[in-house]
């Protein structure tokens, strides 16, 4: 008797926990009338290096050997910015003369340092300096958009 009553109550117990379930998931998934997030598909974008800026130009990324007593090996997403658009066209008709001079800059450099800020703007400035020098062009700054030492 004892039994049969705890059965009835059990069972009634769990049909009402199941009819709230129900309801419970129907009010998640029915919001206002709105498709679920879930079924809808995201929009994703492409991360890209490139610049949306008619006066900058990528080097490209950059992998050399350095001369340094904890790194070996040097990664760089390297863009100029130049002073005016005219500089861009004449950099981009000499552009591997440009990166040859750069990859050959780095190679010769002493790297020590190059994981501090003060390191990176040193070697900003020192391109830039080479740069105008070498080819004349007007550099306004050097944008260094990944930098990894590796040992």
């Amino acid at each position: 008797m004892f039994n049969e009553k705890l059965l009835k109550i059990s069972l009634g117990f769990i049909l009402l926990l199941i009819i709230v379930g129900f309801f419970t998931i129907n009010y998640m998934l029915n919001d206002d009338n709105s498709t679920p997030s879930y079924t809808s598909s995201p929009s994703t974008k492409r991360a890209t290096n490139t610049s949306t800026d008619v006066k900058e130009l990528s080097l490209d990324t950059i992998y050399i050997n350095i001369r340094s007593q904890k790194y070996k090996i040097l990664k760089a997403d390297i863009a100029l910015k130049l002073k005016n658009a005219n500089s861009k066209k004449a950099l981009q008709n000499n552009m591997d003369n440009v990166r040859n001079s750069v990859l050959q800059y780095l190679n010769a450099m002493d790297a020590n340092g190059l994981e501090t800020v003060s390191g990176k703007e040193r070697l900003k400035e020192e391109l830039i300096d080479m740069l105008e020098s070498t080819f004349g062009y007007e550099i306004e700054t050097i944008y260094i958009k990944n930098f990894i030492l590796s040992p």
